[in-house]
């Protein structure tokens, strides 16, 4: 999701059926494959979805990280879609529609 945004707990419930949780920081590298900070939405472990919010397609170029904290990657919303692999776009975070969280 956008960097603006927060998860809307309602609306992920919602969408995944589960209530959103974030991944305790000494597991993110375990699961992801990647440091915290370096999270990316492509090259990510098989099983693991990707899905991407609604709230950056309002972007013409995106800044995913890329592996590391300092690493990122310039990319079209539609150049991330098909990167990611993802299984889809989703509406679940609040406050970028009006700058507000």
């Amino acid at each position: 999701m956008a960097g603006d945004g927060r998860v809307n707990c309602s609306k992920f419930k919602a969408q995944f059926h589960v209530k959103p949780s974030m991944i305790p920081r000494a597991r993110v590298e375990e699961l992801t494959g990647f440091v915290p900070g370096g999270v990316c939405p492509f090259a990510v472990p098989e099983g693991i979805p990707v899905w991407l919010d609604v709230s950056m397609k309002r972007f013409s170029v995106i800044h995913p990280s890329a592996g590391n904290e300092f690493t990122s990657v310039k990319l079209t919303p539609d150049e991330l879609e098909q990167a990611s692999d993802a299984a889809g776009w989703c509406d679940v975070c609040k406050g970028w529609e009006t700058g507000i969280s």
